[in-house]
């Protein structure tokens, strides 16, 4: 009988298309080689372009998929979508009474197309309740602005809002800076690189660390930051260093957007593939 691989749960939404939320982090899971548990916060209906439905489940029933999680063993945690204050609630609730276990937060405040996936009210408490409880949150730089309360205009701005993300609990990885990466690599030791690379810049309240990458022409990008930080959560599973872990993550990324494939019968829109590595798409 063979050894059992690492146990990584998602706390997370559905996603009827299969391109965000749960079932993008249960596959990215299975490439990392871990078995993916799940505990869903909401159900959501979702075409290839756009969120069309959103009904958060009851707290009791995601508390008991927390319960029942944590009967199975968990080496590590990534969380997507909460929905309402009352889920982000729970999970802070169950987190608080749980082994010291490293987690990952995406925090999602709305999908792709702009519908809102998480209440206004809720952020308030996700950041005095939750924010303590992590290792990592990895927003992107508009959630990067609604937590900190920092326009983010350049690398400076971004290294502000990080620095004050950090200072309410986790460390950091702000995703998606456009038109600085050039001076962010200078930063990291590096010569610089043209401006259609992406920056993703971590802080972990002792120094910075800009993960330098060139920018994926596709236009199906969906499912990006759930596989990101999923890929965070599932390489901290094979206990790796935050920063390994972070580095490895932001390489798979760029696998999966090279593979990424249109959806729907228009193919206006389409999803990145976690498993690209493994199946040879290109």
């Amino acid at each position: 009988m063979a050894a059992p691989p690492p146990r990584v749960l998602t706390i997370a939404g559905s996603d009827s298309g299969g391109c965000s939320g749960a079932p993008a982090d249960l596959r990215t899971f299975a490439a990392y080689g871990v078995h993916g548990l799940c505990a869903l916060t909401a159900v959501t209906a979702q075409s290839a372009a756009e969120v069309r439905a959103v009904e958060p489940l009851g707290p009791d029933l995601v508390r008991r998929q927390l319960e029942t999680a944590e009967e199975i063993g968990i080496e590590a945690i990534k969380i997507g979508m909460l929905a309402d204050t009352t889920t982000v609630e729970v999970v802070a609730s169950w987190l608080e009474r749980l082994p010291p276990t490293p987690t990952v937060l995406d925090p999602v405040l709305r999908s792709t197309s702009g519908t809102a996936l998480l209440e206004a009210e809720a952020v308030p408490v996700l950041v005095e309740r939750l924010l303590p409880q992590l290792l990592l949150v990895t927003p992107n730089l508009f959630e990067a602005e609604r937590l900190s309360g920092v326009t983010i205009t350049g690398l400076e701005e971004a290294r502000d809002a990080a620095r004050r993300i950090e200072r309410m609990g986790p460390s950091v990885l702000v995703t998606g800076g456009h038109g600085y990466p050039a001076a962010a690599s200078r930063s990291n030791g590096g010569t610089g690189r043209g401006s259609g690379d992406v920056t993703d810049l971590l802080f972990d309240g002792n120094r910075f660390e800009a993960f330098v990458h060139p920018r994926i022409r596709t236009r199906w990008r969906r499912g990006t930051g759930c596989t990101l930080s999923a890929a965070v959560a599932a390489g901290l599973g094979w206990h790796l260093p935050l920063r390994e872990a972070v580095r490895r993550a932001v390489a798979f990324v760029e696998r999966a957007l090279r593979g990424s494939y249109p959806l729907g019968r228009s193919g206006g829109q389409g999803a990145l593939d976690p498993m690209a590595g493994r199946r040879g798409r290109r």
